[in-house]
């Protein structure tokens, strides 16, 4: 009894310090911290204005084109994704804590085979909340700051397992302005001339 108490603050702590409250919405950025605040797209009658406009019925709710849009609407980068697996749609894949997840609102997850996860979308009600888990096999998971159209924090529906996802930065060396080519090829035209001056002189009796 005792020690299934102190399993239940130790939860309860680890989810406190490790993860904070969403931002509200993900479309709010760029310049959320996916990894410290996540973010929450979503409808419900509680929200700002009803909703963030990402969140989409179809797909389970958590679509890759959505999960990708409110990745680019928090960083402020374009993304590509890939759905490694649902806790719902693929449940030999991942452990969690409370298992089954019906009814949960906070726990742990894990993946069996130890693939690395670089995000993980929480699906509650109308909702999912987004978080960048860094390659991690591991971690933990709440409904917090989800709301359902109650006002109240709902249940897990289901939780996303995102690989992939490294921002599409701007190329470090972009194409050069048509003025930079017309130096280079200046310089080159100069260079050719001169050689061709001083082998003339050189030939010359």
């Amino acid at each position: 009894m005792i020690n299934n108490l102190l399993a239940v603050l130790c939860l309860t702590a680890a989810l406190t310090t490790a993860m904070a409250t969403p931002v509200y919405f993900c479309n709010n950025g760029p310049g959320i911290d996916l990894v410290t605040n996540g973010c929450i797209s979503g409808e419900a009658s509680g929200y700002p204005g009803g909703g963030d406009g990402i969140y989409s019925n179809t797909g389970g709710g958590d679509p890759e084109s959505a999960v990708e849009a409110a990745i680019l609407g928090a960083t402020g980068f374009a993304v590509d994704i890939t759905l490694f697996g649902k806790s719902d749609d693929n449940p030999a894949l991942f452990t969690f804590t409370p298992d089954p997840l019906s009814g949960a609102q906070s726990g742990i997850w894990s993946v069996i085979d130890g693939t690395p996860i670089d995000y993980i979308t929480i699906k509650a009600a109308n909702s999912f909340a987004l978080y960048q888990v860094g390659g991690a096999s591991s971690g933990i998971f709440d409904t917090l700051e989800i709301l359902n159209e109650g006002g109240q924090q709902p249940d897990v529906s289901h939780i996303s397992f995102w690989t992939g996802g490294l921002p599409n930065d701007p190329p470090n060396d972009p194409a050069p302005e048509p003025a930079t080519w017309m130096m280079a090829i200046g310089g080159l035209l100069g260079v050719g001339l001169l050689r061709r001056f001083r082998r003339t002189v050189r030939s010359a009796p």
